[in-house]
């Protein structure tokens, strides 16, 4: 494999660094109190509000650069048919967690559209939908393909108390100041307006092994549910309903990257390589989603388990302005 070039390469030093002295460490970016603790896979943990870092966010630009390098140009997330169906199905969830709050139409802003699906599954729904990202590639994309309309660059530079609904799927844990980054999305909301926002669950059974496929160089921060709802509050929300949710894949994609020893969160180099599609991925995509979604209809009764006692992959909170 040719060495890696990307501009996260530069954080690599800060990306695999131990900790050797809290003293020297600044303090936690979520709680601004007590210096995190070593933590495992070269993570740190906040002892005070248990929030899960990953070092590199302390380094200013940190941010921008592996997210340009995660999602800038080359970025197609929805290659296949597969992926086109997981994403159907995961959105057809999030409205519906929405419209058990009552919300089912008004302005929705989305912030880190992604594949832009769910943008479309919640115009479809009858919501007026608008998206805001960094990238110039997805937004660009998005407007071309879908006729909807993107803002590029910053939240806080959209007007103020214009949506209803804000949404922050797999978004906040690729921020440096959390708690900034959801004060921001507050002042965007009108008044009772709801946050949907769903990150990693990093109290998962599956964070327990390196290969947990949430472990990733671009994730800045890490999640519990309790974590979640202190740093909304945090933000000035009120938290309406919290919930984990264990996706099928999960398992199988713990599972395989642990055996195979592969480990992204301390690897921007590994991470970016799984991003490329070879060649002969089409050949043998077909047998490794049915192998994929087999074992995911094997471990429903786990999945169900840990969905129950808020150990699933995902946290989804539902928040008022």
């Amino acid at each position: 494999m040719a060495p890696y070039r990307g501009p996260a390469a530069r954080l690599g030093p800060m990306l695999v660094k131990e900790k050797t002295s809290t003293s020297q460490e600044p303090a936690c970016p979520i709680c601004g109190t007590a210096a995190p603790s070593p933590f495992r896979f070269q993570l740190l943990r906040c002892t005070t509000c248990t929030v899960i870092l990953n070092p590199v966010i302390y380094r200013s630009g940190t941010a921008e650069i592996l997210n340009e390098e995660t999602f800038g140009d080359g970025y197609e997330p929805e290659r296949s048919f597969w992926v086109r169906w997981f994403n159907s199905w995961k959105n057809r969830r999030y409205l519906g967690y929405l419209r058990d709050l009552g919300v089912t139409q008004g302005r929705l802003l989305e912030v880190g559209v992604g594949s832009g699906s769910f943008l479309r599954a919640a115009r479809s729904a009858g919501f007026t939908v608008t998206g805001c990202d960094l990238s110039e590639t997805v937004c660009r994309r998005i407007e071309e393909r879908w006729g909807i309309p993107m803002h590029r660059g910053s939240l806080d530079l959209l007007p103020p108390a214009q949506w209803d609904v804000v949404v922050m799927n797999h978004v906040l844990e690729h921020v440096q100041d959390p708690v900034d980054f959801l004060r921001a999305a507050r002042r965007r909301l009108r008044p009772g307006g709801v946050l949907h926002v769903a990150v990693p669950n990093v109290a998962c059974i599956e964070a327990l092994f390196p290969g947990w496929n949430c472990y990733l160089p671009c994730h800045l921060s890490y999640f519990t549910p309790q974590s979640l709802s202190q740093t909304l509050r945090r933000a000035g929300f009120q938290v309406e309903r919290r919930l984990t949710h264990e996706n099928f894949s999960t398992w199988f994609l713990t599972g395989l990257r642990t055996l195979l020893g592969v480990s992204t969160a301390s690897s921007p180099a590994l991470a970016a390589s799984l991003r490329r599609v070879p060649s002969w991925w089409p050949l043998v995509e077909f047998p490794y989603r049915l192998l994929m979604v087999g074992t995911g209809f094997l471990t429903t009764p786990l999945r169900k388990l840990q969905s129950a006692f808020e150990r699933g992959d995902e946290v989804i909170a539902l928040a008022r302005a």
